[in-house]
C-alpha cells in the first residue's frame, strides 16, 4: 500500500457526472432505521407516497445478488410491494432499486481500469450519480424518499451511504427521517434506544431532520396528550445531552388496524413532507387563556395579525410545564398547539427572579417552583407571594420572558425579553385586586413609578417598543420560510 493515492482521474470524472444530474427543485429525504432493519421504513414511505403530491422512491440494498425476478424476495412480499399496496394505480420496478452487488460489478466496469480506487471517495461518488441519474429517470419528482435498507452501521451500508448523506445535506438541503423506537419498562416510557440511535448518527456527521418513534404496545390505550408528552420528553432528553433542539419528533401509538396508521401518518406529517405551505389567512393563535396575556399581544401584534386565544378553539390537550427552562416551556407550548390545530401558534413562558430570594420563584412562577402544586388560584399565588416577600429588606427582582412561535411543519422563532424592577412594598400589601395576572399589581419596571396594572396601553406599547418589533420580525421569518 505504500505511495497509496487518490485517483484524480476517477474522482474528476466521477465529480463531473455527479455535476451533470445534479437535482435541482427537489426536496431529498433519507429514511433510515435504528437499531433494526425492520422497524417499517417500507411502509412509513408507502404511506408517504400516498400522501406527498409529485413523490416517488428509491430503494438501495446492500445485498450482493436479488433472485430471478429482480428483488431480494418474492414479488409483493418486498417493499416495492408495499408501495404498492398503498399505491395501487402505481409500480416500483428496477429503475427505482439499487442494489450494493450490481453497484460494486458497475462501478469496477467502468472505472477499474483506474489506479488506487476507493470507497471514499470514489465509490460513494458513482452511486451518489446512480441516484442522481435515476432521479431524471423516474420523471425529476419534486419530493424523492431514499430508503436505505439495513442499519447505517451495516459495513455493507455505512462506507456508500454514510458519505452520501452527509454531504447531501450540505449541497442539497437533504434530510434525514429516522425511524426507531422507544421501550418501557413496565411503569415509565425510556428513551435509551433513542437517545442511542442519535449518537450513532452524530457519530457519523448526520443530524436527523425528524425522529419518529415506535412506542411499546402497551401504551396504546393512553390519551392524545400523553403521547405529546413523550415526544417533549425525547425533545428535551437530546437537548439536555447534546445541545441540539429537535421539534420534529413523532411518536407512534402501536395500531392494531393500519389504516390508523396511515391516517396517523397522514395527519402528522403532511404538514411536514413536501409541499408544506400553510395554507390559512392571517391568523396566529396566542396559546392562553389569561385575558390579560392575550389583551397584551392584541395590543402588540393585533394591528398586523389576527389573534385568537385558546377559548376559540375547540380543542383541548393537557400540557405539562417543566421547571428547567422558560424557552423549552414556551416551545413545547407552541409546538403542541400548532400540531394540534394546524395554525402558526405563539405562547410565552416567563420566569420571575427575587434577587434576595436567591432567584426564587424562577420558571414556574404559578407554582413557586413546586411549593404552591400544580394549579394554584391567583389568590392563593398573590397570598403566598405576600408572605415570601414580607421581610424582604430588598425588593428587586426581574422578569426574563421567552415567546415562541411555531408553525405546523416544525419551523420556529424564538424570541426573548427582560424586564428589571422592582415590587412595590405598599402594592404587595393590599388584598388581591382580581385580575388574571397578579405581579402585575405589584411590579415596577425600572424609571418608572407605575405597575403594569396602572400603565395606559400607549405606555406598555412605548415601553415594549424593541420587543414588539422583534416579535413581528420574528413572525415575517417564519411566514417567509413556510411560504405562507
Amino acid at each position: 500500500m505504500s505511495g497509496l493515492y487518490t485517483s484524480q482521474t476517477a474522482f474528476n470524472r466521477l465529480s463531473s457526472l455527479v455535476n451533470r444530474f445534479r437535482p435541482d427543485d427537489v426536496d431529498i429525504y433519507f429514511i433510515l432505521s435504528l437499531p433494526r432493519s425492520d422497524m417499517g421504513k417500507g411502509t412509513l414511505i408507502a404511506q408517504l407516497l400516498a400522501t406527498v403530491e409529485n413523490s416517488d422512491a428509491i430503494k438501495f440494498d446492500g445485498l450482493l445478488n436479488t433472485n430471478n425476478n429482480g428483488r431480494h424476495t418474492k414479488r409483493g412480499h418486498d417493499d416495492f410491494g408495499v408501495y404498492e399496496r398503498f399505491n395501487p394505480h402505481k409500480n416500483w420496478g428496477g429503475e427505482h432499486y439499487l442494489l450494493g452487488g450490481e453497484l460494486y460489478l458497475d462501478f469496477i466496469r467502468k472505472f477499474g481500469e483506474l489506479e488506487n480506487l476507493q470507497i471514499n471517495p470514489h465509490f460513494s461518488l458513482y452511486v451518489k450519480y446512480r441516484l442522481y441519474k435515476m432521479w431524471h429517470e423516474i420523471g425529476k419528482p419534486r419530493t424523492l424518499f431514499i430508503e436505505v435498507g439495513g442499519v447505517l452501521t451495516d459495513p455493507e451500508v455505512s462506507p456508500i451511504f454514510t458519505p452520501i448523506i452527509a454531504r447531501s445535506a450540505s449541497t442539497l438541503g437533504s434530510k434525514v427521517i429516522l425511524l426507531t423506537e422507544s421501550s418501557s419498562n413496565g411503569e415509565h416510557i425510556k428513551l435509551k434506544s433513542i437517545q442511542d440511535a442519535y449518537t450513532t448518527l452524530l457519530a457519523r456527521g448526520i443530524e436527523p431532520w425528524a425522529i419518529i418513534a415506535r412506542e411499546p404496545r402497551e401504551y396504546n390505550k393512553v390519551s392524545v396528550s400523553e403521547h405529546l408528552e413523550f415526544e417533549r420528553l425525547m425533545s428535551d432528553r437530546i437537548y439536555n445531552n447534546y445541545g441540539k433542539r429537535i421539534v420534529r419528533i413523532i411518536s407512534v401509538p402501536y395500531f392494531e388496524d393500519l389504516g390508523d396508521y396511515t391516517q396517523f401518518i397522514k395527519d402528522r406529517l403532511s404538514t411536514m413532507v413536501g409541499d408544506t405551505t400553510i395554507k390559512n389567512d392571517n391568523t396566529i393563535l396566542i396559546a392562553t387563556k389569561n385575558k390579560s396575556k392575550l389583551s397584551d399581544f392584541q395590543l402588540y401584534l393585533g394591528s398586523s395579525h389576527k389573534l385568537i386565544g385558546l377559548d376559540a378553539v375547540a380543542k383541548k390537550i393537557d400540557i405539562r410545564e417543566g421547571i428547567n427552562s422558560i424557552e423549552e416551556n414556551a416551545l413545547n407550548k407552541a409546538r403542541l398547539w400548532s400540531i394540534t390545530t394546524g395554525m402558526i401558534t405563539l405562547a410565552d413562558d416567563t420566569g420571575f427572579y427575587i434577587n434576595e430570594l436567591y432567584g426564587e420563584p424562577g420558571v414556574a412562577v404559578r407554582r413557586w417552583a413546586g411549593e404552591l402544586g400544580e394549579d394554584p388560584s391567583n389568590e392563593e399565588f398573590w397570598e403566598y407571594l405576600q408572605k415570601k416577600t414580607k421581610n424582604l429588606a430588598d425588593y428587586s427582582c426581574y422578569f426574563e420572558q421567552c415567546v415562541a412561535i411555531y408553525a405546523p411543519n416544525g419551523e420556529y422563532e424564538i424570541v426573548r425579553n427582560r424586564n428589571d424592577g422592582m415590587l412595590n412594598k405598599d402594592k404587595l400589601a393590599l388584598p388581591y385586586n382580581g385580575n388574571d395576572y397578579p405581579l402585575g399589581a405589584a411590579f415596577e419596571s425600572l424609571n418608572r413609578k407605575k405597575t403594569w396594572d396602572e400603565m395606559t396601553d400607549e405606555e406598555k406599547f412605548a415601553f415594549d417598543g424593541q420587543f414588539i418589533e422583534n416579535l413581528n420580525a420574528a413572525i415575517a421569518r417564519l411566514k417567509k420560510r413556510v411560504a405562507l
